[in-house]
């Protein structure tokens, strides 16, 4: 039985997650605002006749974080591998300028340098073959593993063997790792984003979906619903009785009462037929169905007693008026009666209106 919308509307929900969404997406497009600034702040203060090993170096380190910061992320998409090549190719760049630069001769020539940059160096190409194998998340993260290795060798070298008594190269350093850190901030944030966007697309696309399928006034299955459960049934050839229903008189309550009392009368008839545990639709005006599993001659006989018993009691509206309600029945059964829903609904809609006609409650022959 289709339950009614919760009275907390989903829509409301969707509205706050997107906001939510566009709060995170503008943190993360700060922090890379902060990355970018940040950065140019490290190559203004550095000039070409000055410090200039330092800064290719930075730039290594910089790139380096980088490459091995987005590495794990390269299986999620085309734009994650992209980069991450984009990157691959950028630190090997960096790599070549310290080991060939002429500005960074007194930098490498400083005892050890030059031999542990040139065999990080082969081994960080070593790792290129790896880079096929990222379209995978297990090789994405097992070569993002190598990179992370190489690049916290890297810094433990430079922090142990390349301390230099100057404050602004440890400012710089410091700022580099502040850096990496947000960066990768940033990236965890990005990923959120992504997976949060997903997330309320899926329940946007759910939300809208039950809602189509929902009258808006009773809160019970429409007639797309009914459609779709009654091709569900056929398709999984679940036996089935479908009634409809046409309340009597109903265009005299809405001109005498108004179209408020005739929209309490509907609300109260399909809470009526919700408690007799069936599944019940409106589909149209004053006309509802319902589907029950039952086939049999005499259960079609008790719940068509039970409807009209039941359902169709007096209704009082909001000024202790009672009126008197009564319906119509049509009946259609699958398999007996055909196994095509538009057959199905045509025999039902005739034996509803002959109902009507006769103003007599339709009782079922034995079959």
């Amino acid at each position: 039985m289709r339950k009614r919308i919760s009275n907390l509307n989903p829509a409301v929900l969707l509205v706050k997650a997107k906001y939510l969404l566009l709060i995170l997406s503008a943190i993360v497009v700060a922090a890379n605002l902060y990355f970018l600034n940040s950065t140019r702040t490290h190559a203004e203060s550095y000039t070409e006749q000055q410090n200039q090993a330092t800064w290719f170096l930075f730039q290594l380190t910089k790139e380096f974080s980088e490459l091995k910061t987005i590495t794990p992320f390269s299986a999620d998409s085309e734009t994650y591998r992209a980069r991450t090549l984009l990157k691959y190719e950028l630190t090997w760049s960096r790599f070549d300028l310290l080991l060939t630069s002429q500005e960074a001769d007194t930098f490498i020539a400083l005892p050890g340098a030059r031999n542990y940059f040139q065999s990080l160096f082969n081994q960080f190409k070593s790792l290129e073959p790896q880079l096929e194998q990222i379209h995978t998340k297990q090789g994405a993260e097992r070569l993002g593993q190598e990179f992370s290795v190489l690049f916290q060798s890297m810094i433990e070298y430079v922090n142990t063997n390349f301390r230099v008594k100057s404050p602004l190269y440890q400012t710089q350093m410091d700022a580099a790792k502040s850096l990496h850190n947000t960066q990768l901030i940033s990236l965890m944030l990005l990923v959120v984003c992504i997976v949060l966007a997903m997330f309320i697309l899926h329940k946007e696309a759910v939300y809208h979906k039950i809602l189509s399928r929902t009258d808006s006034l009773t809160g019970i299955g429409n007639r797309l619903a009914m459609f779709y459960d009654l091709n569900k049934k056929l398709s999984q050839k679940q036996p089935f009785t479908l009634y409809l229903l046409d309340l009597n008189g109903f265009k005299q309550i809405n001109d005498r009462y108004g179209h408020l009392a005739g929209d309490q009368v509907l609300r109260t008839i399909t809470g009526r037929l919700n408690e007799l545990r069936l599944e019940c639709y409106r589909i149209g005006g004053d006309e509802f169905a319902v589907i029950s599993g039952q086939t049999e001659a005499d259960a079609i006989n008790q719940t068509i007693d039970l409807i009209h018993d039941s359902g169709f009691k007096p209704v009082m509206l909001k000024d202790d008026t009672y009126l008197d309600i009564t319906t119509s029945i049509g009946i259609a059964c699958y398999p007996q009666d055909s196994n095509q829903v538009a057959e199905l609904l045509k025999k039902a809609d005739l034996s509803m209106y002959s109902d009507k006609r006769s103003q007599k409650i339709h009782a079922v022959n034995s079959r």
